[in-house]
């Protein structure tokens, strides 16, 4: 690549967006450092997630692997090329078993692949997990102490003066700030099938048990946040819970709807942008969450008809979405650029918020050649009108 060439455009789109007249859609990617871990290719040693994710100092080299390879090889709209990384970003990385594991969700690992909980509760002890103080009165303790220590060995490495390839490490970036979603915790906890027909046969229990759960994230999240020196209600508000995509809109209405409400308001002033992720099929939620809790960002997952959702939401929303995370994986350059034009033809006449990524979070051994190929899509058809 001409990192050089490439960065003065992306300066230039990055000054336009600020001023509200980007000439393009801008690309980005959602992306992590199972993107060393899951390919073997960049990890030959087999280093595994529980080796990752239990020891910092491996935490550490990874991270910084991870930052150099997609400085070099993972093309969007941003500033590339190593040498133009003045420090190195790391953070405490738990992946999505954090949540889980806080209320007492094994952790499975999966070799060279991600982890993940399972329930821990079964039909008849899922009524003990209410009983459980933990969550409140050790919110640092357990897993979240662990990723504590991360985040203290990084700063000491950062004072110490570590540096990767001749750049320092940056301030280590915050952890554990962002929930995962109440009702996807109750899923992790008892399961999905449970935590569903739950509400339908055991409304006053599962209404019990997401009450349960949303005070703990609350009591988590301020405990941190103070722990990093932030006020307990930031300007901007950013959550998740993929798995409402499980739900009616009556169901998500009646149950879930009041404990959003709830975080949001404990842990947002609301003077900045509040923004959403929903993985799956969740997009019929958009509008009312639009207008229920102000969502001005959306980031989608698949599948998603991109055209739909803009033209539902409106001109002022910004929208991220775009290819099949498998497309950009496995298929042909020919491929990628056809669905990456057939997204930008749907949107562009209707919004000049959308910003095209992958759809959702890039998958290991995803091949640079395919993002080359998405990226110069977007420069051939994502072009507005004057």
């Amino acid at each position: 690549m001409n990192f050089e060439r490439h960065n003065v455009e992306v300066r230039r789109l990055q000054a336009q967006q600020r001023e509200g007249n980007c000439e393009r859609v801008m690309m980005s990617l959602a992306m992590n450092p199972r993107i060393i871990l899951s390919d073997p290719a960049l990890n030959p040693a087999q280093i595994p997630f529980k080796t990752y994710l239990e020891d910092s100092q491996t935490m550490l080299e990874i991270q910084c692997r991870f930052q150099e390879y997609c400085a070099e090889y993972l093309i969007s709209d941003r500033i590339m090329g190593f040498e133009n990384l003045e420090e190195i970003p790391v953070y405490p990385d738990f992946q999505n078993v954090l949540e889980g594991a806080c209320f007492g969700a094994e952790i499975v690992y999966h070799g060279c692949n991600e982890p993940v909980n399972i329930p821990c509760a079964d039909e008849d002890t899922k009524y003990d997990l209410i009983k459980n103080t933990k969550p409140f009165t050790d919110p640092l303790g357990g897993i979240v102490a662990k990723l504590l220590a991360h985040d203290a060995y990084f700063r000491k490495k950062r004072q110490e003066g570590y540096t990767y390839k001749g750049k320092p490490l940056a301030q280590p970036g915050t952890a554990g700030l962002i929930t995962d979603g109440p009702f996807t915790i109750a899923c992790n906890l008892i399961g999905a099938t449970a935590a569903c027909i739950g509400l339908m046969e055991e409304p006053e229990f599962m209404t019990e048990l997401l009450d349960y759960i949303t005070e703990a994230i609350l009591v988590r999240i301020k405990a941190l946040r103070r722990y990093y020196g932030l006020p307990d209600q930031s300007d901007t508000y950013f959550f998740a819970d993929d798995s409402i995509a499980l739900l009616s809109i009556d169901t998500y209405t009646e149950f879930i709807l009041p404990l959003h409400k709830k975080l949001q308001r404990e842990l947002s002033n609301g003077r900045g942008q509040a923004s959403v992720h929903l993985c799956g099929d969740a997009s019929r939620f958009f509008p009312l969450l639009a207008k229920e809790l102000k969502i001005t960002s959306f980031d989608t997952g698949f599948p998603i008809d991109h055209g739909k959702i803009v033209r539902q939401l409106g001109p002022d929303i910004t929208v991220y979405g775009g290819p099949h995370i498998e497309t950009l994986r496995s298929g042909t350059p020919e491929q990628i650029t056809t669905q990456t034009r057939s997204i930008l033809e749907a949107v562009k006449p209707h919004t000049r918020r959308f910003i095209i990524k992958e759809a959702n979070n890039l998958a290991p051994g995803t091949p640079p050649a395919n993002l080359i190929a998405m990226h110069e899509a977007v420069k051939k058809y994502g072009r507005y009108e004057a």
